[in-house]
C-alpha cells in the first residue's frame, strides 16, 4: 500500500512560483554573489586598449563578458585584449562560477526530486483542472469498488466527475481507466475540508458530492463538510453502523446508504413481490446492461451461514415473511433461540444437517470471506441439489468463481451500493416513482416490464426527468406563445425525424398541478412546471431533447407539418395558409 503524502490543512493553494524562490534562495544569492565580484573585479581592474592606452571596462561589458564566460560559452575578449591581471582575475571568475552553476543545478534536482515540492504541484495542477471544469461535475470521495462500477456508469451517461482516495494506486487507476474524459484524480484525505474544497466542492458547476470511502468517519467529516460549505448540495453517504448514520443524517446528508439494510431491503422485496422487485432492480440498474432476471424466493425453512450485519439483515426479512430460519456462525449469538442456532463455521456436512439443510428450501451464504461461502454452498448443494441458494459475494476479482457455481441470487457489496447511489444521483423523481410503485400489484408491475423489455429490447432502460420550465425553449414556446394545437404528453413521445414512428421512451410518473400520475395516457395535456419522468433508450432520450430545444422541431411533432427556420420563410408559410 502506497501511503497518502500529508495535506494541507489551512490556507490557500501553495504559490509554486514562491515555493520553488525559497527553496532556492542560498543557490541564487550564491550566483548572485559571484556574479557580481566578477563583474566589480573587471571593472575595477585596469586594462590597456590596442593603442597601449590605460582604459577601465565599463558595468555593461563586464556583465556581458562574465555572462557567456560563466556559462563556459566563450566568445573571446571583449572590447580589447586582456592583461595578464585581467586574465588572472577570469580565471577566478570561471572557477567560481562554474562551482556556483554546479551548485545551483544541483538544488534544481534536488527540488525536482522533492517529494513535498511534486506533492504541491500535483496539488497545484489538480486544483487548477478542477477550477476549469465548464460542465457539471460530480466530486467522488473513494475509488473503491463501488465507485468503479459508478464512474463507469457516470461516464456511460455523459456526467463527469472528479476522484479523491486516500490511496495513490487508486488514483493511478483512474488516470489509465478507459473513460471519455480526463478525469481529474489525487491522492488525498477526503475527511480534509482544505482538500474538499480543492477537489471542487464549492465548485458552482459541483452538482454533488459521493462520500463512498472505507471509513465512515472519513465519509461522516465529508458530510459535516459539505453541510457547512454547500447546504444545498446533494450527498450521498456510506455508512456502516446506524449510529454514524443518524449523525451524517442530522448534517444534511440526503441520502445515507447501510449497505446491508439495502440488500435486507432487497430480499424483503424479492419475497414479498418478486415482480415490484424486478421492476425496482431494473430501474435501479446501469442502463445498457442486460435486464435482471425475475428472482422467487421460495417459501418455508431457511438456512443462513454467517451472522453478519449481511446474515441478520437477511434474517429479519425472512421473519417478516414468516419463514422459519436456521443459523448457522462460528461465534455465539445469544440474541438467537438456541434451538434455531448451530456453533460451526457451516462449511461442513454436519453443521448444515444439524441446522435443518435437508428440508430447506434456501441457503443464505454470507460470510466475510468468499472461500468459506463457496464452501458451504458446495456442501449443501451435495446434500441438498434443489436448494435456492443466495451467495454474499466481498471480492469482485472471486466473479468468475461464482459465475461458475450460479447461485440464484449473488449479492456483490460494490453493486448494491453503486445501484443505490446512481438512483439517487440520477433523479428524486425517479426514487418517487420507485417508493409509489410498492403500492401497485404484482400484475401491474409485471406488465410495466413487459412493456419495458420490449421498449429497450431486453436491455436496462435509461431515465431522465423532463421538467416544462424556462430551460426548455421549444416547450415553453409550444405552451404560451404558441399554444395550438395542445401540447400533449404523445408529443413528446413522438419521433422528431418522422412523425410517423414513435420514440422508444415510456412516460413513468408526471408531476401534474401538485398530482402524481402513473404511466400517464398519451393525451394527457402539459401545461408549465409539469415534470415526467421517462424510461427509454438513449437514442429516444437525444431525439427528445432535440424537440424541446427547436421550436421548429416542437411544431413538427406537434402539427406533422414542417416549418421554416428563418424568421423571412415562416411569414411567407403564414401568409400562404392565411389565403
Amino acid at each position: 500500500m502506497t501511503s497518502a503524502p500529508q495535506q494541507p490543512m489551512g490556507g490557500s493553494m501553495p504559490n509554486i512560483f514562491f515555493l520553488v524562490l525559497r527553496r532556492m534562495r542560498a543557490p541564487l544569492i550564491t550566483l548572485i554573489l559571484i556574479y557580481s565580484m566578477s563583474v566589480l573585479g573587471l571593472v575595477l581592474i585596469p586594462g590597456v586598449d590596442e593603442h597601449g592606452q590605460p582604459y577601465r571596462m565599463d558595468f555593461f561589458h563586464a556583465f556581458y563578458f562574465v555572462s557567456y564566460t560563466a556559462t563556459t560559452i566563450g566568445f573571446g575578449e571583449v572590447p580589447h585584449a586582456f592583461t595578464y591581471l585581467q586574465r588572472m582575475w577570469v580565471v577566478v571568475c570561471i572557477y567560481m562560477s562554474v562551482v556556483g552553476w554546479a551548485y545551483t543545478i544541483g538544488s534544481t534536482f534536488a527540488i525536482v526530486q522533492d517529494k513535498s515540492f511534486l506533492q504541491a504541484l500535483q496539488l497545484a495542477r489538480f486544483s487548477g483542472r478542477v477550477r476549469r471544469l465548464a460542465d457539471p461535475f460530480i466530486l467522488v470521495c473513494g475509488y473503491g469498488q463501488t465507485a468503479r462500477l459508478l464512474c463507469k456508469a457516470l461516464d456511460r451517461q455523459g456526467l463527469r466527475f472528479v476522484v479523491l482516495d486516500l490511496r495513490e494506486e487508486r488514483v493511478l487507476d483512474v488516470i489509465f481507466a478507459d473513460y471519455r474524459f480526463d478525469v481529474p484524480a489525487y491522492a488525498g484525505n477526503a475527511a480534509n475540508p482544505q482538500l474538499l474544497t480543492y477537489a471542487g466542492l464549492t465548485h458552482p458547476r459541483c452538482q454533488g458530492i459521493l462520500a463512498i470511502t472505507g471509513d465512515e468517519e472519513a465519509n461522516l467529516a465529508v458530510a459535516i463538510a459539505a453541510y457547512v460549505l454547500r447546504p444545498k448540495l446533494l450527498s450521498v453517504c456510506r455508512s456502516k453502523t446506524h449510529a454514524v448514520a443518524e449523525n451524517m443524517a442530522s448534517f444534511g446528508a440526503n441520502r445515507v446508504i447501510n449497505m446491508f439494510d439495502a440488500v435486507g431491503a432487497q430480499f424483503r422485496r424479492a419475497l414479498h413481490a418478486p415482480h415490484t422487485s424486478r421492476l425496482w432492480d431494473t430501474l435501479s440498474e446501469f442502463p445498457g446492461n442486460p435486464l435482471p432476471p425475475l428472482i422467487k424466493p421460495p417459501r418455508g425453512h431457511w438456512v443462513i451461514v454467517g451472522y453478519g450485519r449481511f446474515g441478520q439483515a437477511v434474517k429479519q426479512a425472512l421473519d417478516c415473511e414468516g419463514a422459519t430460519v436456521s443459523v448457522i456462525d462460528p461465534e455465539p449469538q445469544p440474541s438467537i433461540d438456541p434451538a434455531q442456532f448451530t456453533l460451526a463455521l457451516g462449511v461442513d456436512n454436519a453443521s448444515l444437517r444439524a441446522a435443518g439443510i435437508a428440508h430447506a428450501v434456501g441457503l443464505v451464504a454470507c460470510h466475510d470471506q468468499d472461500a468459506s461461502n463457496l464452501s458451504a454452498i458446495a456442501t449443501a448443494r451435495a446434500i441438498k441439489p434443489d436448494l435456492f441458494v443466495v451467495a454474499r459475494q466481498n471480492m469482485a476479482n472471486n466473479s468468475l468463481l461464482f459465475t461458475a457455481f450460479k447461485p440464484d441470487l449473488a449479492v456483490v457489496r460494490a453493486r448494491v451500493m453503486s445501484h443505490e447511489c446512481l438512483r439517487t444521483l440520477n433523479t428524486p423523481t425517479l426514487a418517487r416513482f420507485l417508493e409509489l410503485i410498492q403500492t401497485r400489484s404484482e400484475i401491474w408491475a409485471a406488465a410495466l416490464m413487459r412493456e419495458l423489455e420490449q421498449l429497450c429490447r431486453g436491455d436496462v432502460p435509461q431515465t431522465w426527468v423532463v421538467e416544462l420550465n424556462a430551460g426548455n425553449e421549444a416547450a415553453i414556446y409550444a405552451l404560451l406563445a404558441n399554444p395550438t394545437p395542445p401540447l400533449e404528453m404523445r408529443h413528446l413521445q413522438t419521433n422528431p425525424h418522422n412523425v410517423e414512428l414513435p420514440l422508444r421512451c415510456l412516460p413513468l410518473l408526471f408531476m401534474h398541478g401538485g398530482r402524481e400520475i402513473l404511466l400517464p395516457p398519451p393525451e394527457s395535456t402539459l401545461s408549465f412546471g409539469d415534470r415526467i419522468l421517462f424510461a427509454g433508450t438513449r437514442g429516444s432520450y437525444h431525439a427528445q431533447q432535440a424537440a424541446l430545444s427547436h421550436r421548429a422541431t416542437m411544431d413538427y411533432v406537434r402539427t406533422g407539418v414542417e416549418q421554416p427556420d428563418s424568421w423571412l420563410f415562416r411569414k411567407i408559410a403564414q401568409w400562404r395558409r392565411d389565403r
